[in-house]
């Protein structure tokens, strides 16, 4: 299958978002752990103290990145020295995960978390709408990006289509179950109508890229804890039971159902997708191009019909469908506009 030099950049783009946002996770409370040792003074003395170690290197690398940004250095009796001052500026500027992130001042909210909150609280704040602008702006624009270019479950995910596809390989082929697209719609109207009854989010608990952000924040922080006690190296003590939850969705996707939990269950992808029912940007076919290969519709993660013009509000634009074409009949359009 070829792949034109364009949307394979596309590819390895989302890819690298992708990691970015992991990364992103696990350096928020490394960096918050590097903010409290730099404050107390005790910052040169644990990196010595832990070098060769997971949290010494973490240290390290950290003040490496931050002495590096413009002037996180200064002149000092006649040596290059750490900027505590412009440093401890620079550790503040992100904060949070994906459920809910701040990032250089700008406050980004999930609209799931959005539309639990109100739900809970029976109010609509303005500072809660000034979180949610960006994220619904890029909905309604771009429709379900989040989950093809965000999402940190959704790379866990799709790394079980790759483990699908070994199984196959090795004559060993999963099953394949079907259930109903509704079935996520209505777990998120039920959602929703429960917070409001009990005035708490119960979405958010269990919405997968909220765990994953939790568990990696509740990992790395453990892991600076055991130290702090004598106890070094890398520690998952500090995952709960949810990450055994995520790990049978994964487990659940490559032995039983493909994308199960994405396809079918997802409520923020369910919210995603009705607020990306008019998005502008879309794949479109180029009809007279196309030989009715079929090739997109087996890549296409949400089982979607590309080949048919059949893609609908579920379509998250990561342009896999795209990529995999060789009669280069798919590609971007801008919604109203013919190619």
């Amino acid at each position: 299958m070829s792949e034109t030099p364009g949307i394979k950049k596309l590819q390895v783009a989302r890819r690298t978002v992708q990691l970015a946002v992991v990364v992103l996770i696990l350096a928020i409370p490394a960096v918050a752990r590097y903010n409290n040792y730099l404050l107390s003074r005790e910052l040169d003395k644990l990196t010595q103290k832990w070098r060769g170690s997971v949290q010494g290197v973490m240290l390290g690398a950290l003040d490496s990145f931050f002495r590096a940004l413009p002037d996180g250095e200064t002149q000092r009796a006649g040596r290059v020295a750490r900027n505590r001052k412009q440093i401890l500026v620079y550790t503040q500027l992100a904060r949070g995960g994906p459920w809910s992130l701040e990032l250089a001042g700008v406050s980004m909210t999930d609209p799931l978390a959005g539309a639990e909150s109100i739900a809970a609280s029976k109010r609509a704040p303005w500072t809660l709408w000034v979180g949610l602008f960006i994220p619904l702006a890029v909905a309604v624009l771009l429709g379900r990006v989040f989950c093809s270019w965000v999402c940190p479950m959704n790379l866990l995910l799709e790394m079980t289509d790759k483990l699908r596809r070994l199984l196959g390989f090795l004559e060993l082929p999963p099953a394949d179950l079907h259930f109903s697209r509704w079935i996520k719609y209505g777990l998120l109207g039920t959602g929703l109508v429960l917070a409001a009854v009990v005035s708490l989010p119960v979405l958010g608990p269990v919405y997968p890229p909220a765990v994953v952000s939790r568990e990696l924040h509740e990992m790395v922080f453990a892991m600076f804890e055991r130290a702090e006690q004598g106890n070094l190296g890398f520690w998952v003590g500090g995952l709960t039971v949810m990450s055994a939850f995520i790990g049978a969705i994964a487990l659940f996707e490559i032995t039983v159902s493909r994308r199960w939990w994405c396809r079918y269950i997802c409520p923020g992808g369910a919210l995603y997708s009705l607020l990306g029912r008019a998005r502008i940007i879309r794949v479109k076919r180029n009809a007279p191009r196309c030989t009715d290969c079929g090739i997109c519709d087996e890549v296409c993660p949400w089982a979607l019909r590309p080949m048919s013009d059949l893609m609908g509000p579920e379509c998250d634009n990561c342009g896999l469908c795209i990529s995999h074409c060789a009669d280069d009949a798919l590609d971007y359009s801008v919604a109203g506009k013919q190619k």
